[in-house]
């Protein structure tokens, strides 16, 4: 069953599955299927990750990719580029490298059949805005991820903004929800609990993270330096680098994607993490079309979650959100 609604329709990153890869559990190919049987149309692919021999692909890697899509009837949404700023110990790259860089990954990503591309936000605004011309030669869009701790508010992203109005729509956003995250995920609290976070006080401190207590007051109820370490990392994603979702609804009209972050959900029923019960009857209300990409990362705390049923929970919960909006 295609995971398509009123316009929108539901891709999965193979990012998802990135235990199961560096396993050795699934191959390309197996993700690519997995993302099939648990009902995707479409998919996004971190070259870096999965992409033999990147930056420059062999042809006949190509063509094998060339023939899973074709074996699984699958739409290649886009090709997840990457800019290794410090791949060179002596410097950073120079911004001609950057844009050679930027250019082969947009070469190699209408190669292997998709006519989207996703940088950084490294990308200064000035090359950003030189590659719309040889997006529109090659037939390929370019996006740049707005990611946690990055938000609408930051002061950069108003010259993107600017700069996607002028492109003709070769050039966009992909926004990431993680921009929205207000409360640490189940994974992450379990993690610090391992490691010696008081449960007592992990309660105080959850519950003054609900009712918006700042990082200060948060930090006078540590009583170790596993305490401290854990509220450091819970607190800077709900305060003052938290996206306002008033925000949103205006950024959609560049957007060529959305990627939908998750790291952990009980049931089907809330992300107690992430809005998005506020989030897609905004995606609803602002008509968007794209694709939205179920991006699960659980796997930065905890490998041994249920991929399978995380995505499917996942899909349950936003596509039940967006058909009730």
């Amino acid at each position: 069953m295609e995971m398509k609604n009123n316009g929108l329709k539901y891709g999965v990153s193979l990012y998802s599955f990135a235990n199961s890869f560096h396993t050795g559990k699934m191959n390309l190919e197996q993700c690519i299927k997995k993302a099939k049987d648990l009902g995707y149309r479409g998919f996004t692919i971190v070259a870096a990750q999965m992409c033999e021999e990147y930056p420059y692909a062999a042809d006949a890697w190509l063509d094998r990719f060339a023939q899973m899509i074709s074996d699984y009837d699958m739409d290649p949404v886009c090709w997840e580029g990457y800019l290794d700023f410090g791949m060179r110990s002596d410097r950073d790259l120079t911004p001609e490298e950057v844009i050679e860089f930027t250019k082969n990954d947009i070469i190699y990503a209408r190669k292997a059949g998709f006519h989207m591309m996703k940088t950084q936000h490294s990308i200064s605004p000035e090359i950003f805005q030189r590659m719309a011309p040889f997006c529109e030669k090659m037939d390929v869009k370019l996006c740049i991820e707005m990611h946690w701790p990055h938000h609408p508010k930051v002061e950069v992203w108003q010259k993107y903004f600017d700069i996607m109005e002028k492109s003709e729509g070769w050039l966009g956003v992909c926004p990431d929800t993680s921009i929205f995250q207000r409360y640490p995920h189940q994974l992450h609290i379990n993690q610090a609990l391992e490691d010696g976070f008081a449960p007592e006080r992990m309660n105080q401190v959850l519950s003054m993270i609900r009712t918006g207590e700042t990082k200060d007051r948060l930090l006078e109820f540590c009583n170790s330096s596993v305490e401290t370490q854990y509220v450091n990392e819970f607190c800077p994603k709900f305060s003052e680098s938290a996206g306002d979702l008033k925000d949103f609804i205006p950024m959609l009209k560049y957007a060529h994607m959305i990627h939908g972050k998750f790291y952990y959900l009980a049931d089907d029923i809330t992300d107690p993490c992430i809005p998005y019960e506020e989030i897609m009857p905004l995606i609803k209300e602002a008509g968007y079309e794209g694709y939205f990409i179920g991006e699960y990362e659980g796997h930065h705390y905890s490998i041994q979650e249920d991929d399978d049923m995380q995505l499917k929970r996942f899909h349950n919960l936003t596509r039940r959100l967006y058909e009730n909006a």
